[in-house]
Formats: C-alpha cells, sequence, structure tokens
C-alpha cells in the first residue's frame, strides 16, 4: 500500500464512521435495541468520544483557573496598593502626632517662661555629619530678628548659642563643643565652675573646681549668667562623677546634658541676650 493510498482509506473510513453514527442517532428511537454495526461503531467511537470530552472540559478548566489567577493577581495588587497607602498614612499621622506631643512641651515651657524672656520658635534644618553634635543649622535668621550670641534652648534645657546668621537661617554651636563653653553654677551649692564639652561630643564636664568644691552625683548643673553670652538659670545636666586630678589640687564633675541631642528637632532662640553680672 502506498503512502498516498493510506490517508484515503482513513478518510473513507471516517466517513463510513460518521454516516453509521447518523443513522445510529435517526434510527435509534424507533428500535428497542441496537445493530451489530451500531454497536460496534458506538464501542469504537466511545473511547474517542470520551477522550475528546475530557480534554475539552480541562481546557475548559485551565482557560477558567487562569483568568481567576490574573483576577486574583490585580485584587492582590490592588491590596498590596490600599496597605502600602495605610501604612505610609499611619506614619504620617504617627509622625504629626509625636510632632505635636513634642510642641505642646514647648508651649508650656515658653507659657511658663512668660515675661521672663521673649522666645522664638525654630526648627532643626540641618546638621554636619562629621561634627553631629557641634553645631546644627534651624530655619530663622536675620528676617526674624536673629544676631549671633543669642541663646538657643529647649524646655529640656540649653543648646548652644547662635554663631552665624543669614537672612533666614543661623548656625548654633552647641555646648557639646569644646569651644561652647559655658560659666555654670552648681544649683545647690551655688558652686561656680565652667561646663565644657568632651572630645568627640561624648558628653560634658565641669571644670576648674578645687579639690574640697561641694560638688557630688545627681546635683544639677545651670547658667551662672557670667560672661553675658546666656541667661541665668538656664538647665545644663546634672553630675554622673566626680573624678579628682592626679595633682590631688582640683578636680572635675562629669555631667549628663538634659537635652537629648541625638533627637534635636525643634529649639527656642532667647531673643533677649544675657548681662553680664
Amino acid at each position: 500500500m502506498s503512502r498516498h493510498t493510506f490517508p484515503k482509506i482513513l478518510l473513507a473510513l471516517l466517513l463510513v464512521l460518521g454516516l453509521a453514527t447518523g443513522l445510529m442517532r435517526y434510527t435509534a428511537p424507533g428500535r428497542p435495541a441496537l445493530s451489530r454495526v451500531e454497536v460496534l461503531v458506538r464501542d469504537t467511537l466511545a473511547p474517542l468520544q470520551g477522550g475528546v470530552t475530557l480534554i475539552t472540559r480541562r481546557a475548559s478548566g485551565l482557560i477558567d483557573s487562569w483568568a481567576s489567577y490574573q483576577s486574583m493577581q490585580q485584587e492582590l495588587e490592588a491590596k498590596r496598593l490600599q496597605v502600602d497607602e495605610l501604612i505610609a498614612e499611619n506614619s504620617r499621622l504617627q509622625e504629626y502626632r509625636l510632632e505635636n506631643a513634642r510642641l505642646k512641651k514647648l508651649l508650656r515651657f515658653v507659657e511658663r517662661s512668660e515675661g521672663m524672656s521673649t522666645l522664638l520658635p525654630a526648627q532643626v534644618i540641618g546638621r554636619d555629619p562629621d561634627n553631629w553634635y557641634h553645631t546644627l543649622i534651624i530655619n530663622v535668621g536675620k528676617a526674624e530678628g536673629i544676631t549671633p550670641d543669642m541663646a538657643v534652648i529647649t524646655h529640656q534645657g540649653l543648646v548652644g548659642r547662635v554663631v552665624a546668621v543669614t537672612t533666614h537661617t543661623s548656625e548654633v554651636l552647641t555646648i557639646m563643643d569644646q569651644d561652647g563653653a559655658v560659666g555654670a553654677l552648681v544649683q545647690d551649692s551655688r558652686f561656680p565652675g565652667v561646663v565644657e564639652g568632651l572630645p568627640g561630643g561624648n558628653g560634658l564636664q565641669m571644670i576648674h573646681l578645687p579639690h574640697d568644691a561641694p560638688v557630688q552625683k545627681n546635683q544639677v548643673i545651670i547658667t551662672s549668667g557670667l560672661g553675658g553670652l546666656f541667661p541665668k538659670g538656664l538647665r545644663i545636666g546634672y553630675v554622673t562623677d566626680v573624678l579628682l586630678d592626679p595633682s590631688a589640687l582640683i578636680k572635675k564633675a562629669m555631667v549628663k546634658p538634659f537635652v537629648d541631642f541625638d533627637r534635636l528637632e525643634e529649639v527656642l532662640v532667647i531673643l533677649d541676650k544675657g548681662e553680664e553680672e
């Protein structure tokens, strides 16, 4: 049998099977039983019909599953966007809440200080990464009445003093810098000294204390008002340790500042300069 003859025979067989199937459907309602030929044809075609039906059902199921998957992916993406928006909104609300709490503390301090000094609120807008504890930039300047040597504080205590100004910004030298030394007093005993920053901005120390100076742990240190830069009575910090010099003639007190310089965001500028006493 040639290659060209086999397809023709197969086609003819399929036509016969199709015709036989049609005849069975046409004649079946009127007869109580199927003929042998009909039985043979039906048994022969049954697996093929079952396979076609199975493939059709599976293909339809795959199409439905893919459509459902695509729909689920779109819904998930929409949910992710909603979650991201809610997280961002929650973060903004949390930031507003924290800022509001800080500003309330500043406001209460301003209200308690009313009649004592003129205070101007300002935001910290810049810091030098290489001198994080030494200088900072605030968003008020000449246009707001700021001049060099004005004291800068928070409700917690002394921050430093203005050393340079532009139209709308000012640079503040903090008390954590060794050049930001402050005339100070031990609040309880009124014993004087000088508070300066430790190298690297690692804290404060009160120096020039005689060996018998009445300085103890946990005592509060305030500004003395001497020198004319800072008003008297501003809180600086508290004593954490007292160290005697090897010469045994003087000693120094280690002081922890009340101001948290790591999280300094809002400050107050004292527009009335301190007067030397």
